[in-house]
């Protein structure tokens, strides 16, 4: 079983920095007075979608690149752009049912890689990193829900 320590330091890294919009926007949408709370939560919402998409993305390139072709590409592609047509909702969706979409779609994303780094589509050290970062990212827009729906 990988840990937080076998994952290459660059991943780590780049990762865990990628967070730095989830965690800034729950502690804006917080902190900060009208308008700004409204600008810091869209702000969230649209790098939510940018980054659900692009958990889409690594299955549309893994599956590239795993030799697979003809009608055994369609499971893996298919499921490659489902993030990016939710995330396409999401950012037109109202805020509440925004960050709604964004967590189940996140969810899901994690579901599916965790299950796809099982199989071998991935390194094991991808799944413990998808896991931390799903779950920070799930709980900085839970409690920008929590200040919009409160």
């Amino acid at each position: 079983m990988a840990t937080l320590t076998d994952i290459p330091l660059p991943a780590r890294f780049l990762g865990f920095a990628g967070l730095l919009p989830f965690v800034g926007g729950a502690v804006g949408v917080w902190v900060l007075e009208t308008p700004w709370d409204w600008v810091v939560l869209n702000a969230q919402v649209y790098y939510g979608c940018v980054i659900l998409s692009f958990l889409g993305a690594v299955h549309w390139g893994r599956a590239l690149g795993s030799g697979l072709q003809g009608e055994s590409l369609w499971r893996p592609l298919a499921w490659s752009v489902t993030p990016s047509l939710l995330a396409w909702v999401a950012a037109f969706a109202k805020p509440d049912l925004a960050i709604v979409l964004l967590i189940g779609g996140l969810m899901a994303a994690y579901m599916v890689d965790r299950s796809a780094t099982v199989q071998g589509w991935f390194p094991a050290w991808y799944g413990v990193l998808r896991k931390y970062l799903s779950a920070l990212a799930i709980a900085s827009l839970g409690a920008s829900l929590l200040k919009v729906l409160g």
